[in-house]
């Protein structure tokens, strides 16, 4: 009887372990490049490699544009901002160069 016991357990203790990897899995899944606040900071065009248009209608809350700079940083950006729209402007302008 002690060692259906002690097996029981161990089962028990493995699921719980599987159940917590698995819900830190699907949290971090699901925020990945998703905004939920914008940057207060106005993000030099200099220091910026790319961007990404977030929509509120796929999967985040808000719509968003979200700059990649060159310190490998993701920054979240009012679409409605004057700077936004220029340097979106100026970024997609360097694409057009090249």
């Amino acid at each position: 009887m002690m060692c259906n016991s002690k097996n029981l357990l161990l089962a028990a203790l493995m699921m719980s372990v599987l159940l917590l990897h698995l819900c830190s899995k699907s949290e971090a899944a699901s925020n990945f490049d998703c905004c939920l606040r914008y940057t207060e900071h106005i993000v030099p065009p200099g220091s910026i490699m790319g961007f990404t248009q977030q929509l509120a209608n796929e999967a985040c809350d808000i719509n968003a544009v979200i700059f990649y700079t060159k310190k490998k940083k993701a920054v979240c950006a009012d679409p409605k901002k004057k700077w936004v729209k220029r340097t979106v402007r100026l970024l997609s302008h360097r694409v057009k160069k090249m």
